[in-house]
Order: C-alpha cells, then sequence, then structure tokens
C-alpha cells in the first residue's frame, strides 16, 4: 500500500506551482515529482538544497514533508527494479553541485550525524558537536542501526572519546563506523551521513594547509569511494559513477597510487553491473596495469575484468581472468594499506559463478554460488542475500523453478531488511521466468511474498 505525501503537495500547491511547473524548475521529468508525491520514491541528496528553496522551507521541514510511509517497504517499484535489471546506460543530466553535497542533511553549522555503539551492542546514529567530532574519535562497529530519524542519543548509547587523535583519524574512524552500519542495513540509512562528512571534509580543507590539507584530501576520497559504493548498492549507477569520479579525482591528487588503483577497478565493478561490458574490460586492464606488479590489487583488476569478458563472450579471456585472480588473491599488501581486504578465493568464485550464469553455465554457476555461500561471514548478510539471488536465477535453468523459487524467497528477506537494489532487481527479473510456474507453489509464495513488498503505479 502506498502513503500519499499530502502535506508536500499541499506545499507544491502554496507555493503556486503545478507538478510540470515544479519538474521544470528542479529539471526532471513530471513524473518524478508525481512519484514522490505518491510515497514511491525519494529526491536524491543533491536534489534537497534547490527543493527546500523552491518550496521555501528548511532541510528539517522538508524532511517532514517528505517522511517515508510508516512501513519497511523498500522504495523500490517493479518498473525502477526491472530496469536496475536490464542495466541501460543512464540518462544525461546535471550532476551535483559540490558546494551542495550532503548539505540538505546537515543538522546544523555547529553538529553533524555519527555512529554510536551502544551498551547492548547496536549502532545507532547520534549528533555530536562537530568541534568534539574533530578532536575526539568516536567508537565503531555495532549489530543494528536505528533509523536515520533517530539522531538524538539514546538511553545508554555512548561515544568512545580520544582528545588527543588527529581530526583526519577520527574521520577515518568515522568511515569505519558507517561501514559497519552499511554491513547490517544496506545503504539507505547510511548514504546522507557520508556525504555529510565529504562536505565536513571540503570545509575543513580550506582551513588546512600543507600535509594535513593533503591528508584530508585522501580521507575525502575514501569517503568519495564509499558514496560510490552506497549509490550502486542503491541502484542510482548516474550518482555512483559521479562519486567514483571525484574520488578518482581525489586521491590523484592527495598522492595516494594504491586508492586510485582500488577505485579504478572499483569502477570496472561498476560498468560491469550496468552492463556495460567493454568499459568493465578497459577499466579493470587500466587498473591490472597500474597496479603493483601481482599485487591483490592486481587480482581486484583482474576479477572485474573476468565479468566483462564473460558479458562480452569471450569464455577463454573469462576464465584465464580469474585464474589469475585465484593465483594473485593470496599475496600480502606490501604498503601496509589492505584495500580489498574482503578479497578471498570465496569472493572470486562467487564473481566466476555470476560470470558462469551470464555464459549459460548454469550448473557451475550453482556449485559456485552454493560455495560461496558456506564460506561467507555470518555478518555478510548483504552478499549472502546478493548471491542466493543470483543462485536462483541459474537453479531455475539448472534444478528447477520449485528450489528456485525457495532460494528467491530467502533472499528476499535479506532484500527487505537491507534495501539492496541489486537484490531486488535480481529476483524481480527471476520472477517473470517463473510466470509459466505460477501454479507450483513455492513459486506462487515467492510471488506473493515479492509483491507485498514492491510497491506499484497507482
Amino acid at each position: 500500500m502506498t502513503t500519499k505525501r499530502d502535506k508536500f503537495a499541499q506545499r507544491r500547491r502554496a507555493m503556486g506551482f503545478t507538478q510540470e511547473g515544479l519538474a521544470e524548475a528542479l529539471t526532471v521529468d513530471r513524473s518524478t515529482v508525481v512519484r514522490w508525491e505518491s510515497g514511491r520514491g525519494d529526491p536524491q541528496p543533491f536534489q534537497m538544497p534547490r527543493l527546500a528553496l523552491l518550496l521555501q522551507v528548511t532541510a528539517t521541514e522538508l524532511g517532514d514533508l517528505l517522511a517515508p510511509p510508516p512501513t519497511s517497504v523498500p522504495l523500490l517499484s517493479r518498473q525502477t527494479a526491472v530496469a536496475l535489471h536490464d542495466a541501460e546506460p543512464v540518462s544525461p543530466g546535471a550532476v551535483p553541485d559540490p558546494a551542495e553535497i550532503g548539505s540538505a542533511m546537515t543538522l546544523s553549522d555547529g553538529e553533524i550525524r555519527v555512529g554510536c555503539r551502544t551498551s547492548d551492542g547496536r549502532i545507532i546514529f547520534v549528533t555530536m558537536p562537530r568541534r568534539a567530532l574533530l578532536r575526539s574519535a568516536a567508537g565503531v562497529a555495532g549489530a543494528a542501526v536505528l533509523p536515520a530519524a533517530a539522531v538524538a542519543p539514546a538511553p545508554g548509547s555512548r561515544l568512545v572519546l580520544s582528545p588527543d587523535v588527529h581530526p583526519v583519524e577520527n574521520l577515518r574512524q568515522l568511515r569505519k563506523s558507517l561501514v559497519a552500519c552499511d554491513n547490517v542495513l544496506g545503504p539507505r540509512q547510511v548514504v546522507a551521513s557520508a556525504q555529510e562528512h565529504v562536505r565536513l571534509i571540503q570545509q575543513l580543507r580550506r582551513e588546512a594547509s600543507g600535509r594535513d590539507r593533503l591528508d584530508l584530501m585522501q580521507v575525502q576520497a575514501e569517503y568519495a569511494e564509499f558514496c560510490s559504493w552506497l549509490f550502486q548498492d542503491s541502484g542510482d549507477h548516474r550518482a555512483a559513477q559521479y562519486w567514483a569520479d571525484r574520488a578518482v579525482d581525489w586521491a590523484t591528487a592527495a598522492g595516494d597510487h594504491d586508492l586510485t588503483v582500488y577505485i579504478t577497478a572499483r569502477k570496472a565493478q561498476l560498468a560491469g553491473d550496468m552492463r556495460e561490458s567493454l568499459d568493465a574490460v578497459d577499466l579493470a586492464e587500466a587498473a591490472r596495469r597500474i597496479a603493483p606488479p601481482r599485487s591483490r590489487l592486481t587480482a581486484l583488476g583482474a576479477v572485474y575484468g573476468a565479468h566483462g569478458h564473460a558479458l562480452l563472450g569471450d569464455e577463454p579471456a573469462c576464465r584465464r581472468a580469474y585464474d589469475q585472480a585465484l593465483e594473485l588473491v593470496g599475496v600480502p599488501s606490501e604498503t601496509g594499506v589492505n584495500r580489498g581486504h574482503w578479497l578471498n578465493a570465496a569472493y572470486v568464485e562467487a564473481q566466476r559463478a555470476r560470470s558462469w550464469a551470464v555464459l549459460g553455465r548454469y550448473g557451475a554457476a550453482v556449485a559456485g554460488f552454493d560455495q560461496a555461500i558456506r564460506a561467507l561471514p555470518a555478518s555478510f548478510r548483504r552478499d549472502r542475500g546478493v548471491y542466493l539471488a543470483r543462485s536462483a536465477g541459474a537453479q531455475l535453468r539448472a534444478i528447477g523453478p520449485e528450489r528456485a523459487a525457495a532460494t528467491a524467497s530467502e533472499a528476499l528477506s535479506i532484500a527487505t531488511s537491507t534495501g539492496s537494489s541489486r537484490i531486488f532487481a535480481e529476483l524481480v527479473s527471476l520472477e517473470g521466468k517463473l510466470q509459466p510456474w505460477s501454479a507450483v507453489s513455492e513459486v506462487a509464495e515467492f510471488r506473493e511474498a515479492l509483491d507485498g513488498v514492491m510497491l506499484h503505479e497507482v
């Protein structure tokens, strides 16, 4: 069920805007404004300052007008999920103004939102003075996250402070806390805070000089790469590309060669998700070319280039690249910076399984996903959901609809809790392929469950 945003529509009319007029002022389609008002989507963070200005409201008041429906239904329509899976090239448009990055989510000039461990092991978002943030490190890690609206410290919450830590190190610790949050509930709870921190770093750079300014640019590049990942997992490939480009610029300017290689490889991964096969191959080759010889970063480039070869239908090149990645994956970092620490043999095999499915080798794909899922740490719930959803697609061809639907139902529960558009896109694509077996009980149960959490056109 869709909850309409009547207050938002009323404010639009009070300011003299039709839906077409507001859309024109924001350089979006009228259908975009219709989706916002019907509760089937949200403005992008970079659109929020302009929208607040047009409606003559503060950022907080705009957040109230756009308050999400009081349910856990993911903000992803069936049509959007199909489009994500088909991965058509993103349409051109204006990129965010760096001066506006995160500004709609900043609480005030003197406060910022950070992740904080509570006494019962959860992570919540709390507000703290910016001055305290710059002089103290926040405790990280946890097992759950409260909604982003819960910004007031809860009873029992605590911050572990160290007044002698440099601001750059504080910011790195805070990024780790956001990564922990993302691992638990996915990107939607985290992306606004990550962009807010980028804006803070940009302000700090204006006041810094020498080595401090260079170090701030390096950590800003790390945050930008993280923002790219969050948007990629949210299904917004255009925003993911924007942040990846900024990350490469800042990493190069900061002289962090390993980070530049890592982001270039991640851009190849993003191209693969978008089914831009040539870009995936060429970006991966660029990463391998500039990476330290026979390093883990070389392995990362090989993995994402391998999937590009699969998309091109080149199985021999795909196989060679994965074999090279497996050979290099155990190479320790020589720089002390453990980029892609999650890259191991199980991850390589999971990516190989995905490529086998693209190449039509469904039995091998199912076996590869089963192996990868068994090797996953319990905390990697979202990755488990992605692997399950992709495996279900291969199971339909290799085993049958009953097994595929049962696996898809397991992935759906993870998708609902994390809001990962990557999982939803796979499941929606599978749901269409399962239609000929609608009478099978497992298939009917899965399709009904998926229909219950997807938003619908009205």
